[in-house]
């Protein structure tokens, strides 16, 4: 099984339970629910990592600063979405 490492908290786990988010419309970063999208991802193990990985700036980094605009609120809830559809791993 593949392993990712969340850039949130730094933890390595496998693939399938972390979260891949992607650069979508307007250089937003999205919740690939498949994760199959094509580009570069970043990796969430959940909700709580996000305000880790915003402190520690890295969504810029891993998309190599073609982050435009972070919309926080969407992408809570899509976090929050994804989640309560399986992708819980208990951080």
């Amino acid at each position: 099984m593949p392993e990712r490492t969340c850039v949130g908290c730094g933890s390595r786990r496998s693939k399938s339970s972390l979260i891949r988010l992607v650069l979508g419309k307007e250089s937003q970063p999205v919740v690939d629910r498949g994760q199959v999208a094509a580009g570069r991802g970043a990796y969430l193990c959940g909700k709580g990592c996000l305000a880790a990985a915003l402190k520690r700036k890295v969504f810029h980094r891993a998309f190599r600063g073609k982050v435009k605009h972070l919309d926080l609120t969407s992408l809570e809830a899509a976090l929050e979405g994804s989640q309560r559809y399986g992708k819980e791993t208990g951080s």
